[in-house]
């Protein structure tokens, strides 16, 4: 059964979108001159509520959270890159995609705004280009 109630994951009371990336759990950014880097090595207990596990770089709004601020930081902080590279930190796999079990918890209303959180950062990458 979803609830509006879902607990977040560590005892946390609000989701925050203050970050940078010295905090970030899932990325990691690099910038060298015009080349930059972002891995993404997603934390598989690094999940933002509780009920599940990212595997397989797998991802929920907290692994995008930090990816639209690494790419709000590399427009506005290194106006000079580039190029970026994308990376997986993981051995045999990039990304599997959102997090079902994450989904199949979550409220209608997270669905969505999730969704549309997913894709403005995403349209933020294209616009960069």
């Amino acid at each position: 059964m979803v609830t509006e109630e879902r607990k977040l994951a560590n005892g946390a009371q609000r989701i925050d979108f203050e970050t940078d990336p010295s905090r970030y759990r899932h990325w990691r950014l690099a910038v060298e001159g015009t080349i930059a880097t972002l891995t993404m090595d997603v934390d598989e207990n690094g999940g933002l509520f509780e009920g599940y596990q990212l595997k397989l770089n797998s991802y929920d709004l907290g692994v995008d959270i930090e990816l639209a601020d690494a790419v709000a930081r590399l427009r506005f902080e290194h106006p000079q890159v580039r190029v970026v590279i994308l990376r997986s930190g993981k051995a045999r796999t990039f990304c599997a995609g959102a997090n079902i079990r994450m989904l199949a918890g979550a409220s209608h209303a997270h669905k969505v705004n999730f969704c549309k959180f997913t894709n403005e950062t995403r349209n933020a990458i294209e616009d960069a280009s």
